[in-house]
């Protein structure tokens, strides 16, 4: 089973790493003092349990009387995540020669597959896995409460968290602690398509302007005076009549139009977006500046306009963790991570907050406290289906017992809920984005293959039943309308998005089709027989939507975006099932310029910051530029 924190662990004394100090559960140890076991046929045997992403391969070691190796020899679990487990169930199979152990919290599957694969292993050399579980004896909880100092504590190692802390430790803030409830820094960016705004991107990583693009910047133009200020207005007319004047034929862009389209999308006010546009804006030069290559931009689920890019290092939003840890590791600054040890309560002084409580994973207190007070960056709470019910006024969450959700372990409103204790407003709870292309068996988004715009989705039937670049909400209401609430995004060889044997996470696409995760074919005739839709309802539908690609436009939704790759016709064709889950919480706690965090009537509560989507108004992975402001802020 696993444990909110793996509370029955050990706690291992913290070992410092080239500057940064993480605190990590000991799974050993806590064995009987007899382990050896009889009648084990001495070799090595492999086994295979199921993870998220599929097979997990295991070799095990046996002498006669005990295993003595156990290594993962073949996996696709999500890196960081899977790696914490990979690293400590074998190390701790291997120590207490035994079965039966707790799970690494926020690697559950993982840890699972591994021990599976493990078991089965101890059946092939002649032992019982039912003895070795007995072996495992759990440690008494610690009751021991310990008391550190810092300069800056942060409860969340996300990505907004992260800037945050390397750019405190950068501007010479001083010692800086991080509580992270997670066996692993990264949160949801880790397992997100790892999608940063690039506004200001140079032209090699921009691609040509459509007449399509054109055609949807000059609507939203004439659109424009209706929700932002006249000279906002005249800015982006005079930019774009520059941009075409200086016979530029790559797709233009400014900060003031990635702050209209998402007013005119309906995500809050322009007034608010373009602090938060800025924001994005900064933290990518900062990070190009610290050395993280882009890819080129795209559009993505939702937001077709070709201006997000990712790391081109890593898969999904690996990449900029990568790029922590290497600042991390290179003895620069003083940064203590504490993993697996949630904040469970703020420390005040008056009313003022200098602290916060976290718990470790053998049970352990820390009360850290702060010169420069607390930073909560835990997170939204998509992964909590007691809050989205209770601040739920669109969906059909009532009589759910679960909700999916791709979000990672832990987004369950922590940092929201102990900032309420403290009288802390909230706004825009009841805002609540699903992503409406979650895969159907595990709710994630790496295993998609096809593009996020470039697409024709069908439901069971067979048939098209949405503009497929409308924005998530929109979507996912037609999703839910559909047979088993699921749909199908068909692509070929031009829009799969797939890189060899790959599709864009790195996933085998032989793995997914294994899995039922995905569906190929040479005809699109035999590609709705393997999906098991009407064939001929299937192809009719193919062929209209081309139709429809070709001339540019579609009289049956309304899509108006197209490319000269929109049409699907070229082999092999890719069916991915996909379907909704919750995604983004944007409701948070109020705050101020400052990032202060503030009562309902706008009063800040002095000591307590707030940034990524535990704040109002705020998500993506391009919440780092919060965490970079608010380190500029308190190190002015």
């Amino acid at each position: 089973m696993e444990l909110a924190s793996i509370s029955r662990r050990n706690f291992v004394k913290a070992a410092t790493v080239a500057g940064v100090t993480i605190a990590a559960f000991n799974l050993v140890g806590c064995a009987p003092a007899e382990q050896k076991q009889s009648g084990y046929t001495a070799g090595t045997y492999t086994g295979t349990g199921h993870g998220k992403f599929g097979p997990v391969v295991v070799e095990t070691t046996f002498s006669e009387d005990a295993i003595t190796e156990v290594k993962v020899t073949q996996s696709e679990e999500s890196k960081f995540i899977g790696d914490a487990a990979i690293e400590k169930i074998p190390a701790a199979i291997v120590e207490q020669q035994a079965l039966g152990i707790d799970t690494v919290t926020g690697a559950t599957l993982t840890s699972s597959a591994i021990m599976t694969a493990v078991a089965d292993c101890v059946e092939q050399a002649g032992g019982k896995p039912s003895d070795l579980e007995k072996n495992y004896q759990t440690p008494e909880p610690s009751t021991a409460v310990e008391e550190i100092e810092a300069d800056l504590v942060i409860a969340g190692a996300g990505g907004s968290g992260m800037a945050c802390a390397i750019a405190a430790a950068q501007l010479g803030i001083g010692k800086v602690v991080m509580l992270e409830k997670s066996c692993t820094i990264g949160g949801n960016a880790l397992v997100s398509g790892g999608y940063l705004e690039y506004v200001n991107a140079p032209d090699d990583l921009r691609p040509e302007m459509t007449d399509s693009n054109r055609a949807e910047l000059e609507e939203q133009i004439k659109a424009a005076p209706e929700f932002i200020p006249a000279d906002a207005v005249s800015k982006i007319e005079s930019d774009w009549k520059a941009w075409q004047e200086s016979g530029n034929t790559k797709c233009f862009d400014s900060l003031e139009l990635q702050a209209l389209q998402y007013t005119l999308q309906g995500e809050g006010s322009y007034a608010g977006n373009v602090p938060f546009c800025q924001n994005i804006a900064e933290v990518t030069d900062w990070l190009a500046a610290d050395g993280v290559d882009f890819g080129e931009l795209v559009g993505i689920v939702g937001y077709s306009w070709p201006r997000w890019t990712h790391p081109t290092e890593g898969m999904c939003g690996q990449g900029y963790f990568l790029h922590y840890n290497r600042q991390l590791d290179s003895g620069e600054y003083d940064i203590q991570i504490l993993l697996n040890t949630p904040a469970t309560k703020l420390i005040t002084e008056g009313d003022k907050v200098i602290g916060v409580t976290g718990k470790g994973p053998d049970g352990t207190t820390y009360n850290v406290t702060s010169k420069h007070g607390v930073v909560l960056a835990t997170g939204g709470f998509s992964g909590s289906p007691e809050m989205l019910k209770k601040y739920n006024t669109s969906w059909p969450f009532d009589n759910m017992e679960t909700i999916p959700t791709t979000n990672t372990y832990g987004h369950t409103g922590d940092g929201i809920n102990m900032a309420l204790e403290l009288g802390a407003g909230v706004g825009g709870m009841d805002d609540q984005m699903p992503f409406p292309m979650a895969d159907v068996k595990n709710s994630s988004d790496e295993t998609t293959v096809g593009d996020d715009v470039d697409i024709l989705m069908v439901n069971k039937n067979g048939e098209r039943f949405m503009d497929e670049v409308r924005d998530r909400y929109s979507m996912t209401a037609d999703i839910m309308e559909q047979p088993d609430q699921m749909m199908f995004m068909i692509s070929d060889a031009d829009t799969c998005r797939a890189e060899g044997e790959l599709n864009r996470y790195g996933h085998k696409l032989q793995t997914l089709i294994d899995e039922g995760q995905l569906y190929v074919a040479d005809t699109i005739e035999e590609l709705g027989e393997k999906m098991g839709v009407d064939v001929n309802t299937f192809k009719a539908t193919v062929d209209r939507y081309n139709e429809i690609c070709r001339a540019g436009e579609d009289p049956d939704f309304g899509r108006t975006s197209f490319s000269e790759l929109s049409p699907i016709e070229n082999p092999p064709f890719y069916a991915s099932p996909r379907t909704w889950a919750m995604h983004i919480t944007v409701g948070g706690l109020l705050y101020d310029d400052n990032f202060n965090v503030t009562t309902d009537d706008g009063t800040p509560i002095e000591g307590l910051y707030a940034v990524g989507e535990t704040i109002v108004g705020s998500s993506g992975v391009g919440t780092q530029g919060e965490g970079l402001a608010l380190a500029r802020i308190l190190t002015a």
